[in-house]
């Protein structure tokens, strides 16, 4: 089976004080930016459904990835049709307990 290496975007989150003034997204805008820098093909996030549609995340291009299933876990393609006939489970870092 073929693999690639990726990134994982852990969710972001801001306190409500600071909500709704861009804090989170400018975050997002700028991990993503590094990750394109660096030349990283692909990210994947478990996070919220509603919010990380809006930076490009999909859940349909995680789909055929684990270890998580379901709307809240997507990803984004970096370098266009990297993941395509790819599947299987996203190995984390031993840190992470998965």
């Amino acid at each position: 089976m073929d693999s690639l290496d990726a990134v994982s975007l852990a969710p972001v989150s801001v306190h409500p004080q600071h909500q709704r003034l861009g804090i989170g997204s400018a975050l997002i805008r700028r991990g993503l930016d590094e990750c394109r820098a660096q030349n990283e093909p692909a990210i994947f996030v478990l996070g919220h459904a509603d919010y990380y549609p809006r930076f490009g995340f999909s859940s349909e291009t995680a789909k055929p990835f684990g270890p998580f299933k379901g709307e809240s876990w997507m990803a984004l393609e970096l370098i266009p049709h990297c993941l395509e006939g790819l599947s299987g489970d996203v190995k984390y870092a031993a840190a992470f307990g998965l």
